[in-house]
């Protein structure tokens, strides 16, 4: 099965997970003009963890972060995909029932907040179906 890996560095670690940075490697990564630029593409994100293995990690250590391929398409389906496909069809469906284009833009806004609280609070059940890997780069 195929990989995503990043390289990151260590943050923090606690006793049941690890913060840790992830550099950003885009096209503007080379670019002189770095750091002047006000693009968001090109800063680092800190993510949080859980992982059993994380006292075997020091701050300051560089690590590589892997999720499986499969899981990222998933990741994509319920955050972008699906939420569209909601949107479209609340969007035509009050259209047809009220004929009203604001109603129907207004809906298919609004039914968004309930599908993302909804994942929200599927949290628990959702997070362990997406097994996020922390390895040394030695590993």
């Amino acid at each position: 099965m195929k990989q995503i890996n990043h390289l990151a560095k260590v943050v923090s670690v606690s006793t049941s997970s690890l913060k840790l940075e992830i550099s950003r490697h885009s096209a503007c990564h080379n670019c002189e003009a770095q750091n002047g630029c006000s693009i968001r593409e090109c800063q680092n994100r800190i993510i949080n963890v859980p992982t059993i293995r994380a006292k075997q990690f020091s701050i300051g250590e560089e690590v590589v972060v892997s999720i499986s391929q499969n899981s990222g398409y998933w990741a994509l389906f319920f955050c972008y995909v699906l939420p569209l496909i909601i949107m479209l069809i609340s969007l035509f469906t009050t259209y047809r029932l009220t004929q009203n284009e604001i109603k129907s833009g207004i809906s298919a806004i609004i039914i968004l907040i309930p599908y993302y609280f909804g994942l929200f609070l599927s949290n628990k059940y959702i997070a362990p179906k997406f097994q996020i890997r922390v390895s040394k780069t030695t590993d």
